[in-house]
């Protein structure tokens, strides 16, 4: 035993050697090409730790729910129904970096009717689509789409449609972001609501009975590991209370921890376009704080002549970060997409809108016992806007370098709370199976998706912002 260790202390800056053993009988020495390196063998003794420090990537590359999103729009014009998703145009967003979709439903022939068994097909297909094509929806409803005055439903209605919709949403959650809460109003964007879908006083929309019978059956409809979002912070503060969601409660599962935001006038005027009531700076306040841990989506809808400083990169950048901006649409408003990208910032709101995770240092043993615990040690930052705010798996992968079947080690880490604009130093203690092979592994981070569906998919896994780690053909990345 004592030759085994003396083996396993020579090290050289280039590589580290290994004996490896099975039944106690020395094989071969292996060279080590890589920092984080494992030996699975029984009765070894205490292993060195390997460190590896890590390069960061200013690449543009796609993540899962989060980033810049495709808006898709149903809607019946002159009698004709769009088109549905194909799984092919979606595909080639997909390749562009788009991992996300806004799916814009304007039911306008269904105010005064139940959805008809064709039209809970056609959404079914949709998500089948966007499920395809390796992507992800937020799904939107709205019975106009524009202008005010337009009619939009009864209270009775919307909440038929939600039942209605409820068996659909629960199918189909793998492939549901979250779910703006529309159906109210022009555009589904709770304003100018023609069936008192909410209250008016002094020029202020205020949440009354029917917009709390809508919130709450909007979160009942919905899988309750999935969130809505509400287009104005005063309703969540009028219908949660005026603080906002502490750390502890966060990801609990509560109605007020499952609702988060979006805004469609992003930086249009001091208010954005009503936005924000009076009281703006305790609104963006609540926001600043609320918005950790929910999603905040939404779009830009032009520039008002007061607001073109606003509209500009500096506050641009200030607030996507101040207010954890997650998505926002790709398409929509073009003068100020576009000032974004001749004002130079562009390139850093797609890098960073939602979650972006570095890994800055790491370190594994050089050798661990079957049936033993291996450590795993580090320390990841968050350079996004934004955090993750759906649950997803933390897995420690063990791949044999002579090739065959993986190791999976699950950890109880929670990536949703690897803060934005901190570091976070993670420690990982999980037990290798007995009947783990002797032999040299490889290590990898794996954060696939939580779904059962798409667990295996490498397009729905997250990949860190660094150079080299990536295994795009797994989904994984090389510690």
């Amino acid at each position: 035993m004592q030759a085994i260790r003396n083996v396993l202390l020579r090290r050289t800056k280039a590589a580290v050697r290994f004996i490896l053993i099975g039944t106690g009988k020395s094989r071969t020495e292996l060279p080590m090409k890589t920092l984080c390196t494992l030996v699975a063998f029984a009765a070894l003794g205490q292993a060195q730790m390997n460190k590896a420090s890590y390069q960061p990537s200013e690449e543009n590359f796609p993540n899962p729910e989060r980033g810049f999103y495709y808006q898709t729009t149903y809607q019946v014009r002159n009698g004709k129904a769009s088109p549905p998703l194909d799984a092919a145009g979606l595909a080639k967003w997909r390749d562009s970096g788009v991992t996300l979709i806004r799916g814009y439903y304007v039911i306008t022939e269904f105010r005064d009717a139940p959805l008809s068994p064709a039209m809970l097909e056609r959404i079914r297909a949709d998500f089948a689509a966007v499920r395809q094509a390796g992507m992800k929806v937020i799904p939107r409803f709205a019975y106009n789409f524009g202008p005010p005055g337009v009619p939009d439903a009864s209270v009775e209605r919307v909440l038929g449609h939600l039942d209605q919709l409820a068996p659909l949403f629960k199918a189909n959650e793998d492939v549901i972001a979250f779910l703006e809460s529309g159906f109210i109003g022009a555009w589904g964007e709770w304003h100018a609501s023609t069936n008192n879908l909410l209250g008016t006083s002094a020029g202020i929309r205020f949440a009354n009975d029917n917009t709390r019978a809508i919130v709450k059956k909007l979160l009942e409809s919905l899988p309750p590991g999935r969130m809505i979002a509400l287009r104005y912070p005063r309703h969540k503060m009028e219908i949660f209370g005026p603080e906002p969601l502490a750390e502890s409660e966060a990801y609990s599962g509560t109605p007020k921890a499952r609702t988060g935001a979006y805004n469609d006038c992003f930086l249009a005027s001091n208010d954005d376009v009503g936005t924000y009531t009076d009281n703006i700076e305790r609104e963006k306040q609540f926001y600043r704080q609320d918005n950790l841990f929910v999603p905040q989506g939404g779009e830009t809808c032009g520039i008002r002549p007061d607001a073109r400083e606003r509209a500009a990169c500096p506050t641009a950048l200030r607030e996507l970060e101040q207010l954890h901006f997650t998505t926002l649409n790709s398409g929509y408003n073009r003068q100020v997409l576009d000032g974004w990208r001749q004002g130079g910032c562009m390139a850093e709101v797609e890098r960073r809108l939602g979650f972006r995770f570095r890994l800055v240092d790491s370190e594994a043993p050089t050798a661990a016992a079957a049936a033993g615990e291996l450590r795993v040690n580090f320390t990841v930052a968050n350079d996004g806007f934004a955090n993750m705010y759906n649950q997803r798996p933390v897995e420690i992968v063990l791949r044999p370098k002579t090739g065959g079947e993986a190791v999976r080690l699950a950890t109880k880490e929670d990536p949703r709370r690897w803060m934005t604009g901190r570091t976070t130093a993670v420690r990982i203690s999980a037990p290798l199976p007995k009947g783990i092979k002797p032999g040299e592994y490889d290590v990898f981070l794996a954060l696939p998706d939580m779904a059962d569906s798409l667990r295996s998919r490498p397009e729905y896994a997250v990949r860190f912002a660094n150079a080299g780690v990536w295994d795009a053909a797994t989904g994984m990345n090389r510690l």
